[in-house]
């Protein structure tokens, strides 16, 4: 049989045809998707390395699905996939590492859902759900331009720069009863590296429970000089393994101020802490005068020693009192047997700027009094 590498890119074309063609897939397969892909890559002219680009994409459908298992392949079509560069996972070029590391154990799921309009091809690639947090990856076929999120000129509104064909606005997740899907803080921008994906993170989800471990959400992403949004019906499963929800209830008190540690959930690619408090925030005696204390922010280390520091971020003034502090965090590189949570605050002056040390970083004044520390089971 001649190489892969000595035939015409006809001749590659009509071999991954004829390879899918015979594969054994499932009665709810993507077949018909990747034939079409294929018929697409005959037609659009362009690059070879595009066009191989776009054969491994086609290819990849099948693979993500995980539904072709070791006796469905044949020796040839093995040879196939095994000579064709495919798509790696939009997760693990994310700079979320928990997410990176949920992509690397496998632990996302790959819907694989597409919809084309007017010549431009939108896929939902990818999902992950733990119970904190919903990451959702895009891929886009048929523009030119490597970009996908256009500039968003109104976060208010959703409006957005439409004078480039093809880039995307914001999507947007509903439940499937038409409720927006609630969420704490979210981020939604092209993937580095990866030109023509998309990456949505949603994060310290509400009402958790009530969505169950399985659950429908509608995805609606408008697409510039498009009449109609792209959409998609996706259904998002819970991580089954490796989660531990404890609800402590302990904190420590230093005069007037008090707090709590109301949950804490430990997924395998996040860390989230609800603390709840009342009364002042306490001050150190340098925080007198012309400077006073920040709010109360949380620390979380282990019994390693790691430190976990969220990226929580509020207005910055002095003294200010959050009855409900609700943060994310990474995951500590092994499970821990305990989790010391440590209260610190920054300084800010009478310009409401932070105090700096050396290094040109917020000086922390740590409250070794309100330390609390959580068993994990």
């Amino acid at each position: 049989m001649e190489k892969w590498q000595n035939q015409t890119e006809k001749q590659r074309l009509e071999r991954i045809r004829s390879s899918v063609g015979r594969v054994e897939l499932p009665v709810d397969s993507y077949n018909e998707q990747i034939m079409n892909r294929i018929e697409n890559l005959e037609t659009r002219g362009g690059s070879k390395l595009l066009k191989k680009t776009l054969a491994a994409a086609s290819i990849a459908v099948v693979i993500g699905l995980g539904t072709i298992t070791a006796g469905f392949i044949s020796p040839a079509w093995a040879d196939t996939l095994s000579q064709l560069p495919v798509f790696s996972s939009i997760f693990k070029h994310t700079e979320n590492p928990g997410l990176k590391l949920a992509a690397e154990q496998g632990l996302t799921t790959s819907p694989n859902m597409s919809v084309t309009k007017d010549g431009v091809t939108l896929s939902v690639t990818e999902v992950f759900y733990d119970g904190i947090q919903l990451a959702i990856g895009f891929e886009r076929a048929g523009v030119a331009d490597k970009r996908m999120l256009a500039e968003i000129t109104d976060y208010k509104t959703r409006e957005f720069d439409q004078s480039t064909k093809g880039l995307l606005g914001l999507p947007e997740v509903t439940l499937e009863s038409g409720e927006p899907m609630g969420f704490g803080s979210s981020s939604t921008g092209d993937v580095q590296g990866q030109p023509n994906t998309l990456l949505l993170e949603m994060r310290e989800l509400w009402n958790t429970s009530a969505l169950g471990d399985e659950f429908k959400v509608n995805i609606s992403v408008p697409v510039a000089q498009i009449a109609e949004p792209f959409k998609f019906q996706v259904t998002v499963k819970k991580l089954a393994e490796g989660i531990i929800n404890l609800t402590p209830g302990q904190g420590a008190s230093k005069d007037s101020f008090h707090y709590k540690v109301k949950s804490l959930d430990i997924t395998p690619a996040a860390m989230r802490l609800v603390v709840t408090s009342e009364g002042e925030v306490p001050a150190s005696p340098e925080q007198t005068g012309e400077y006073g204390p920040t709010a109360v922010f949380y620390e979380l280390v282990d019994d390693a020693g790691n430190v976990a520091t969220s990226a929580q971020g509020y207005a910055l003034r002095k003294a200010v009192q959050h009855p409900i502090v609700d943060s994310l965090y990474n995951i500590f590189p092994q499970k821990p047997k305990t989790i010391t949570v440590r209260p610190y605050t920054m300084t800010l002056d009478n310009e409401l700027k932070l105090l700096l040390d050396a290094n040109g970083k917020p000086v922390r004044t740590y409250h070794k009094d309100l330390e609390s520390t959580i068993v994990i089971p």
